[in-house]
């Protein structure tokens, strides 16, 4: 009776049962997306000899990319996806790099202080910049290359005239480590035509620029310490 009875019980909960569909995945289309996404293949992977601090593309076709890691910048192909030029000339870390709108000149800091200009095609060093007392984590160039952004350790942003080897003018108002920068205008305009730097920092803060004035123009707080802008 007891066996009876457990199973009519199966048989009414089996009653309640309904069949879920199951539908077959459809197959990728013909699509542009599609087409692009097929296009990716397994990630390079690159061995350097430190960690790396900074990786950086040209603005140039076909868009090289240099990676900064110890006391070296290596220049990698994007084609190739090989180094076919290496930076050497410094003394400490490099913490980071830009290049020129023209795509033809780098610039490269250290946990010294110092932003050194190379010439990329010859690697010779054009300029040397000195004047933060630490680390340089942030370099820009304005967009005619004309003038040099520099953000350091120091809580200090700078800016450097390139063809003089000068400090044009300073900007205080950190008061922690500058981690970013960024420069308003296109490439390739006139020193004229950009007026903005912003800059963020450890301080919580992100600050707006104005290049004639040494005192920030706006000043946003985060709430927490800002490691990039765009």
């Amino acid at each position: 009776a007891l066996r009876a009875r457990t199973r009519a019980q199966r048989l009414i909960a089996m009653t309640d049962y309904e069949r879920v569909p199951v539908y077959k995945a459809r197959r990728p289309g013909s699509s542009s997306e599609a087409a692009a996404w097929r296009k990716y293949t397994h990630p390079l992977i690159f061995r350097h000899k430190g960690t790396p601090t900074h990786v950086e593309f040209s603005p140039v076709a076909p868009h090289d990319f240099c990676v900064a890691s110890s006391l070296q910048v290596d220049i990698f192909s994007s084609r190739s996806n090989a180094v076919y030029r290496t930076l050497t000339r410094f003394k400490d870390t490099v913490c980071c790099t830009a290049y020129r709108h023209d795509g033809k000149m780098l610039a490269a800091s250290d946990e010294r202080g110092v932003t050194q200009l190379f010439d990329l095609g010859s690697r010779a060093v054009m300029r040397t910049m000195r004047g933060h007392t630490k680390a340089v984590r942030a370099v820009r160039f304005s967009p005619d290359g004309g003038r040099l952004y520099t953000g350091s350790d120091d809580m200090l942003v700078s800016c450097w005239d390139v063809a003089a080897e000068e400090t044009v003018r300073t900007f205080e108002g950190h008061t922690d480590v500058v981690r970013c920068l960024r420069v308003s205008g296109a490439a390739g305009e006139h020193t004229g035509a950009h007026r903005l730097v912003l800059s963020g920092s450890y301080d919580h803060t992100v600050q707006l620029w104005d290049v004639s004035a040494p005192r920030p123009v706006m000043t946003v707080r985060m709430g927490e310490p800002v490691e990039d802008c765009l």
